[in-house]
């Protein structure tokens, strides 16, 4: 899996191993010594799949909590959901995910969550 960040040296968005990040690497520009940044020190940053590792997983129910995120519902998350698809370019980030039940999941597809939810009864 791989890792794209955006360089705290150059500030260019660059891509490495999953497993590099929250390690020290070397920019690739400025040859500088860095600290590849976290899911949670950088939100922005993706994961090349539509699926997300499971450290990432944690940081989305640490920072939007275990209820299902679509209003009203009070039901505890089974999934996380691309707000913005996966087949319509949305990245499997911190920012782009969001907890959701079983039931709404199933309900949205794959459709964009905020055109959904404005032509959608949720209940």
């Amino acid at each position: 899996m791989k890792w794209s960040f955006c360089c705290p040296s150059c500030f260019e968005w660059h891509m490495t191993d999953w497993s590099k990040q929250g390690k020290v690497d070397v920019c690739p520009k400025t040859e500088n010594i860095i600290r590849i940044p976290t899911p949670i020190e950088q939100q922005k940053a993706y994961v090349d799949t539509h699926d997300w590792p499971a450290e990432m997983e944690k940081i989305v129910i640490e920072t939007k909590g275990n209820i299902c995120t679509i209003p009203g519902c009070k039901q505890h998350y089974q999934t996380l959901d691309h707000r913005v698809p996966w087949s319509s370019a949305g990245k499997t980030n911190v920012i782009n995910l969001f907890p959701i039940c079983n039931y709404h999941n199933e309900l949205k597809g794959d459709e964009d969550y905020y055109i959904w939810q404005q032509t959608e009864i949720l209940f």
